[in-house]
């Protein structure tokens, strides 16, 4: 079940915003992406990308086209998988996408017992940043996501699931101690790269705190992230469900700032008006029994 040429151009050029990236998804050359486009453009007596040297970018009309184009896509997609399960019931590939904290310490648990309870199935995990996360919904790698933070996207629904308290957290050494505004900026800040939702509140409250870190280092995991610390080598605001077991053994603390209080919601993203299978939606059930209306402690 796919769309029509010209109109598969348009959703691939607005997905990667490039008419190279949409010909090598497409499998066609550049000029028939652009060609695809100029024909529909043609059709509708309206200009949808403005071209550029380097590649081009969506009018309002294009914008609102392809808007709707992403969202039919993402119905079509969502219908074979279900029409998959229904022939062959309990069977399966259910693909999610989560974000760095999520997908690591709130939807293992789920994974599995998902699992236990369905064996027929199999779940696909892929881990990225928020912003990331919303691209592979994009492109139908993902059925849906659970991610941190707001994400911003007409085309995609969201679901609060639980809040989340952000911390600074610093090895054993700093036990005891409330180091300075003039401390704390001559420390290394470590943090996820940039699109993770994490990094973005804890940079917003560093700005509404005055706090201007002087060095950074950028680690590609919250695993990563938390070694490094235990080790030294600086310090970092993280998600209180990835610290928990580190600050049980002694490994982590949490530096007291003033003012700092710092919370994010970690949401449920799918396609708008796209029908989700029952795989996923067994699967939700599970993930908002173990999480609706819980906090991290």
């Amino acid at each position: 079940m796919r769309l029509e040429a010209r109109l598969r151009a348009l959703a691939a050029f607005a997905r990667l915003r490039s008419f190279s990236g949409a010909a090598q998804e497409l499998r066609i050359s550049q000029p028939a992406v652009s060609k695809h486009i100029a024909d529909l453009e043609d059709e509708i007596g309206a200009v949808l990308v403005e071209r550029q040297a380097r590649g081009g970018a969506l009018t309002p009309a294009g914008e609102f086209l392809a808007n709707h184009l992403l969202r039919a896509e993402a119905i079509l997609a969502q219908a074979a998988r279900g029409l998959s399960e229904f022939s062959k019931p309990g069977s399966g590939v259910l693909t999610i996408v989560g974000s760095g904290n999520t997908g690591t310490y709130l939807l293992t648990d789920v994974i599995a017992e998902f699992q236990q309870r369905y064996p027929g199935m199999r779940v696909v995990l892929e881990l990225a940043t928020s912003a990331k996360a919303v691209e592979l919904l994009r492109g139908h790698r993902a059925e849906f996501g659970v991610v941190g933070g707001f994400v911003a996207a007409p085309e995609i629904e969201a679901e609060p699931l639980v809040e989340d308290e952000i911390v600074i957290v610093g090895p054993p050494q700093f036990r005891g101690r409330k180091p300075t505004r003039e401390e704390l900026e001559a420390l290394t800040w470590i943090s996820r790269e940039e699109g993770s939702s994490t990094r973005l509140v804890v940079e917003a409250a560093c700005v509404d705190l005055g706090i201007t870190p002087k060095r950074r280092l950028e680690l590609p995991s919250w695993e990563a992230i938390k070694i490094a610390v235990r080790h030294g080598y600086g310090i970092a605001g993280c998600s209180r469900f990835a610290i928990q077991d580190e600050l049980q053994a002694g490994a982590l603390v949490i530096i007291p700032v003033p003012y700092w209080k710092v919370r994010k919601t970690m949401s449920i993203i799918w396609f708008r008006d796209a029908a989700l299978t029952p795989s996923a939606q067994q699967f939700l059930n599970l993930l908002r029994t173990r999480w609706a209306g819980d906090e991290a402690r």
